[in-house]
């Protein structure tokens, strides 16, 4: 029987390691997975560290494979160090954009699911990748908080230079305001009563989760002052009307529809009350300069 010969031996047996190590990565993230599903309650969370293993475990099964294959064992340290410096000058984007990786996994900045803004980028996080931040994007020419469809890449280093604006890590609820101009014979005691009204019970549903949500970010931040969820309003006296300002805790992503169904609540009942009107902009041109008439 022909003997195989040693060189032959030598790759296949390098073959059957590599295909040893791939299969055990895989596994390793496969059980690693089940066990976050199992421990971490929080979905966002559970991905974003399922993300983190996955790409780790990958990374350090490749790393193993090219020490095989290469037969790296002795000169491993020499090798990864001149490797290093070439890819640091060459590379000095991408390892500022995994450095902001890093930063945004260790330093809890943002996960996935978590609506940001991240340079002049604001939506919701789809992935976020060893380089890049996926997100969906909210705003530019749609009006409020909504999705224009556009999906958005962002390198991950700009969480150095640029402020990270997290609008759901914490607390899913925001404060947002409604101003309502109305004119000086109006009731105005009588308009802000009816915004008081509409703006308790449109948003009392989330009184109660945004209130718990806050005491616990005041036990994380004790410098955090409590402040009422309740609706209230501001009066501030202008030249031309008075303005009645509605602020009021409301979700994250429902900030749009919300506000609309006050618009139109106030709208309806201002319209059965005669003693109050909504004030508007309103220009009367008395005479002409005599110098833009037309001769």
């Amino acid at each position: 029987m022909p003997q195989i010969p040693p060189f032959y031996l030598q790759i296949l047996q390098k073959v059957v390691i590599s295909i040893i190590v791939a299969g055990l990565a895989v596994v390793v993230s496969c059980l690693t997975g089940r066990l976050l599903r199992k421990r971490v309650r929080d979905v966002s969370q559970m991905e974003t560290l399922s993300v983190l293993v996955r790409k780790i475990t990958y990374i350090a099964a490749i790393v193993i494979i090219l020490v095989v294959v290469f037969e790296l064992g002795g000169n491993f340290g020499t090798v990864i160090g001149i490797l290093g410096a070439g890819v640091a000058f060459a590379s000095q984007e991408v390892i500022g954009s995994f450095a902001g990786y890093l930063n945004i996994i260790t330093g809890n900045i943002f996960r996935i699911g978590d609506r940001i803004r991240i340079g002049n980028v604001v939506g919701d996080v789809l992935d976020v990748s060893l380089l890049r931040t996926t997100v969906m994007e909210i705003g530019e020419w749609v009006k409020a908080d909504q999705y224009t469809g556009r999906v958005v890449s962002v390198a991950n280093r700009v969480v150095f230079s640029d402020p990270v604006f997290n609008y759901t890590q914490h607390s899913r609820y925001l404060w947002d305001e409604i101003m309502v101009p109305v004119t000086y014979d109006t009731d105005w005691r009588r308009a802000v009563e009816i915004i008081l009204a509409k703006g308790q019970e449109l948003t009392k549903g989330f009184h109660a989760e945004a209130k718990a949500e806050f005491e616990e970010m005041i036990k994380k931040y004790p410098t955090l002052h409590a402040v009422p969820v309740e609706p209230s309003v501001y009066i501030a006296m202008t030249d031309n009307w008075i303005e009645l300002t509605l602020r009021y805790i409301v979700e994250a992503r429902d900030r749009r529809p919300v506000k609309g169904q006050i618009h139109s609540e106030l709208l309806n009942h201002f319209g059965e009350e005669p003693d109050i009107t909504v004030a508007s902009m309103t220009v009367d041109i008395v005479k002409f300069p005599s110098n833009m008439l037309i001769k």
